[in-house]
């Protein structure tokens, strides 16, 4: 039985865990959308055609942001693609983030580094204050869930360590242990040694209630930063393919902005783990009893 408590506990540890983990991962990488960049050759558009291996690539998040692609054309025969000016933005203040408008930066030029609509830059503010916030709820989601699982532990083990086996005993020894026992019953009622686990009792059930609480708010923080990341990053995500080349519209050519590992893998594994935590701590640990107010 003992045992089985360990195991489940843990079982339950190791979502939260990963679920941290990938929500973290999710919030420092810059790679939630990417945007591909290939060499036309011969100067003619091949409309994607020819494009297997991309010349060079750029990467944007919520925090992260780059220019428009550089090519030099010095040498014909091997020209060389670089994305400059790739950075970390704060995630607020004024002219400071990774999606500024042009009444802020006062930049005209459509190259800018963060010039962007304000419908964009409204969605890129939302997912990064969301990504945050599902970062710090889902973290506090395992600081609490930590002293259960490190509770239970101790308790299976110790109960598991004294539970050996008696040493055989004498006929006179057996009789002496059963008048201790009857003596001990009879003051019983007077004295009740308090267990680890009658200690941990009061205050375990409103813990697992608030545990349970920070990972189903994280998940759901973290599955609604995921979707709009999805608008901010690929479908109103700037530069448009148009945008990044057109000065070099013969040779250049550019994808859309497409998901990357951070929007899909990581954000997914992240609400998707904080919610199985949920789940599996309200039907292995205890739960305060509510009074019903009918």
């Amino acid at each position: 039985m003992r045992r089985r408590v360990l195991l489940s506990s843990l079982f339950i540890f190791t979502p939260s865990i990963i679920s941290t983990v990938f929500v973290l991962l999710a919030l420092t990488s810059p790679r939630w959308a990417v945007q591909k960049y290939y060499l036309n050759l011969d100067g003619q558009s091949s409309l994607g055609a020819e494009w297997v291996t991309p010349i060079c690539i750029a990467h944007k998040s919520p925090f992260y942001r780059c220019e428009s692609p550089v090519i030099n054309t010095t040498d014909p025969t091997h020209p060389v693609c670089t994305v400059p000016n790739c950075q970390f933005y704060k995630p607020y203040g004024r002219n400071q983030t990774s999606c500024r408008l042009a009444v802020e930066t006062n930049d005209t030029d459509p190259n800018s580094v963060t010039n962007a609509g304000e419908q964009e830059c409204q969605e890129v503010h939302w997912t990064g204050n969301l990504q945050i916030a599902a970062s710090v709820f889902i973290t506090l989601g395992l600081i609490l869930l930590l002293p259960l699982t490190v509770a239970n532990a101790m308790l299976a083990l110790g109960s598991s360590s004294s539970s050996s086996s008696p040493e055989p005993r004498t006929e006179a020894e057996a009789t002496a242990t059963s008048t201790t026992i009857k003596e001990n019953h009879m003051n019983s009622n007077h004295h009740h040694p308090a267990s680890p686990r009658h200690l941990l009792s009061p205050f375990a059930p409103s813990l697992v209630l608030l545990t349970i609480v920070f990972f189903g708010v994280g998940a759901l923080l973290q599955f609604t930063a995921q979707f709009f990341g999805v608008l901010a990053m690929t479908i109103n995500g700037t530069p448009f393919p148009d945008q990044a080349v057109q000065h070099n519209r013969d040779i250049l050519g550019a994808t859309p902005w497409i998901m990357d590992r951070a929007l899909t893998s990581y954000a997914s594994v992240a609400w998707t783990m904080a919610l199985c935590a949920a789940v599996g701590i309200g039907l292995v640990y205890r739960l305060p009893r509510l009074e019903k107010l009918l």
